[in-house]
């Protein structure tokens, strides 16, 4: 062999060594793309993921401070009503006890006192009060308490006979002052 031959063989040869490796980095070069395409496909997916759990929580901690701020709103004036409802009672009890009077001064005042509860009963409409004061209907403990029994086999039992006291909720759930109320039994008979 001669030298240019031998140069020729070597050049091949490294050549083919040269291809080789760099058909060996290649196929490196691929997988480490494969693996950072990989890499960046999980970051992707776990950013969107997180984006997505955030804003859900976000949601959740606004409708749940909107709810605590309705609370408040709804109930915060409980204390104020209550001493209010109070009022409420005096006056009905006042012209209850003039309402068979038939004297002037009487039906005057009578029909005063008709007018303040009328302006009493707006002001508990415009937040939202409901009076519990019916009678012929069926007790329920949830906003009636018993102060006593009526027995009587006229009547349904476990109906409301008399209101003593009217009771009162606020914004149809949350309840004031429960009704104390007269309840129907059957008489026992021996």
């Amino acid at each position: 062999m001669t030298n240019k031959e031998e140069k020729k063989e070597i050049k091949k040869n490294l050549n083919q060594e040269y291809n080789q490796k760099d058909k060996k980095n290649n196929c490196i070069d691929k997988t480490i793309i494969q693996n950072l395409e990989d890499e960046y496909q999980k970051s992707k997916e776990s950013v969107l993921n997180n984006k997505i759990n955030s804003e859900l929580e976000i949601t959740k901690v606004k409708i749940r401070l909107e709810n605590e701020i309705n609370k408040c709103r709804n109930f915060s004036l409980e204390k104020i009503i209550l001493d209010f409802i109070n009022i409420v009672d005096n006056v009905e009890r006042a012209k209850e006890t003039i309402k068979n009077n038939k004297e002037e001064n009487y039906i005057k005042i009578k029909n005063q006192l008709s007018s303040i509860l009328s302006d009493l009963n707006n002001i508990l409409k415009i937040f939202n009060i409901k009076k519990i004061d019916n009678i012929d209907v069926l007790f329920d403990p949830s906003v009636h308490q018993a102060m006593c029994m009526h027995y009587s086999n006229e009547l349904e039992p476990n109906k409301i006979v008399k209101v003593m006291q009217p009771g009162y909720i606020l914004n149809k759930h949350r309840l004031l002052r429960p009704a104390m109320v007269i309840v129907s039994k059957k008489e026992n008979k021996k």
